[in-house]
């Protein structure tokens, strides 16, 4: 097996190289340098490229301005380090002929995710672990990858002089190594390798707690780079590393291979309640229908649904209204089952006579113009454009709302949202009348929209505030949005509408 190892310079993955070096094989060393800690990102790309030099390793690396990609794509440093170095791992492998791609992921990373995860909020795959052997992360393909920089054009605090890039795949030899580079302005949105797909993601290291990679690295004289940031509690997995970890290293000192036995464990009852929703499954959806006697039949169809439902993308408040639209069903409340409408940013859910019928977007009575917002940029709807920012609020400032523009809390609409026309039934409560619903044919009326202006006007629909399907809509761009949107104090990032 060839193999493609990500290399950082940490321990963790110093002690892997060390590891293959030894076993002998055919593998390389690749680098990612994030451009996050100015001269000490830049030391650790130098450190790990010699060592493969020394040791005639072929050597591939790419510079990233994850910083800006985080900004653009509004999410957080470490998912935009994650997006881009799997992406990156993904295109080198295919593109060479790496069968798998190696992570130094330890126990003590697996117990760290396992908290994470039941701290964010998780099904039961989330307690389950990482798998030490699998396929690289599906979704993160290299089209997704949009930020490289050059050498010379990375973000970086360090004013040392830089070498050019060189094209990627392009060798040059120096004391025995094969060396690449990731070419300079290049966004690899072009061309995907068409055998991305069957690259697997190791984990070897997954069985060592961190204190056998430390005895390890004493007993073989592993040279690494320790990264200060480690010590620091600004990221959410060094806060539980470095505050929770030894709290509860007092109650249980062995809680790592603790919670890492456990983790098989839960994988274990993952699996036998995979083997029954398959077979639920099976019962209750035919054709893109859900059968609603035979799944109300079933003893735990609430999980039946979400798992039928999640994966299609819909909200958590959307399948929570499913859920209690269909125990008002099952107890015959009054509540009308039939005529819903529920949207995902690829299917859409509608109710009938005992049925609900999940069908892709483009198989649905779904206008073709409406557009699917996954991230900041501008939108062309209607023959206008409507621009979508997202910014940190200015501190100890009020947020004026200029005519045409909605600034509201990023949380209340998260990514994905819709931006599609104005439907007979689609209602609010507009920010500033107390929470008083209203329609948005009133508003329309109070407004005195003429007709064009009214077939104009672009909806911002968001599926997490439309919980019961009732046409609950987030905004009209450019006119008034939803109560639940403003921005109060503590919001930690806002969106801005523009629609001229």
């Amino acid at each position: 097996m060839k193999v493609l190892l990500a290399v950082s310079g940490g321990i963790d993955s110093m002690c892997m190289a060390d590891m293959y070096g030894r076993a002998g094989g055919e593998y390389a060393v690749a680098h990612c340098n994030f451009h996050l800690r100015g001269a000490d990102s830049d030391a650790d790309a130098e450190f790990v490229e010699r060592w493969a030099r020394e040791h005639g390793v072929p050597f591939f690396r790419a510079d990233f301005d994850t910083a800006s990609y985080a900004s653009e794509h509004g999410v957080s440093i470490e998912m935009a380090a994650r997006e881009l170095r799997y992406a990156w791992f993904a295109r080198v492998a295919a593109a060479h002929g790496f069968d798998a791609v190696a992570v130094a992921h330890n126990a003590n990373d697996n117990a760290e995710t396992l908290i994470l995860n039941l701290l964010r909020g998780t099904g039961l795959r989330g307690i389950c672990g990482m798998d030490s052997n699998s396929p690289l992360p599906a979704g993160l393909c290299p089209e997704n990858l949009l930020v490289v920089r050059s050498l010379s054009e990375a973000k970086a605090s360090s004013d040392a002089p830089r070498r050019p890039c060189e094209t990627e795949g392009r060798e040059r030899q120096s004391g025995g190594s094969q060396l690449y580079r990731a070419e300079g302005g290049t966004n690899f949105q072009g061309t995907v390798p068409p055998d991305w797909g069957r690259v697997m993601l190791l984990r070897p290291m997954l069985g060592m707690t961190r204190e056998e990679i430390e005895a390890y690295a004493r007993e073989h004289g592993v040279e690494y780079r320790e990264d200060r940031t480690n010590a620091e509690v600004e990221y959410k997995r060094n806060r539980i590393r470095n505050a929770v970890f030894p709290e509860f290293a007092k109650v249980n000192p062995s809680f790592v291979r603790t919670l890492n036995e456990d983790m098989e464990h839960f994988a274990q009852a993952e699996a036998i309640v995979e083997d029954y929703f398959r077979e639920a499954e099976d019962k209750v959806l035919k054709d893109n229908r859900i059968d609603i006697q035979a799944l109300l039949g079933l003893r735990h169809w609430k999980y039946v649904v979400f798992r039928i439902l999640e994966p299609l993308g819909f909200h958590r408040d959307t399948l929570e209204a499913v859920q209690r639209l269909l125990e008002d069903y099952a107890s015959g409340g009054g509540t009308t089952f039939a005529g819903k409408r529920f949207l995902s940013p690829t299917h859409v859910l509608e109710t009938s006579s005992g049925a609900i019928a999940v069908l892709p977007r483009d198989d649905a009575a779904v206008p073709e113009e409406d557009i699917i917002v996954k991230e900041p940029g501008e939108f062309a709807l209607r023959g206008r454009t409507v621009s979508i920012e997202l910014l940190d609020p200015p501190p100890g400032a009020m947020l004026k709302q200029p005519a045409g523009t909605l600034i509201c809390d990023a949380a209340a609409l998260p990514f994905p949202f819709m931006l599609r026309g104005w439907l007979p039934g689609d209602w609010m409560r507009p920010f500033g009348m107390g929470g008083k619903a209203k329609k948005i044919s009133d508003l329309f009326t109070d407004c005195k929209y003429s007709l064009t202006e009214k077939e104009a006007a672009v909806v911002v629909y968001s599926p997490a505030l439309d919980r019961d399907g009732d046409g609950h809509v987030a905004a009209v761009a450019g006119l008034r949005m939803d109560e639940a949107l403003r921005v109060a104090k503590g919001s930690v990032k806002i969106l801005r509408i523009t629609l001229p």
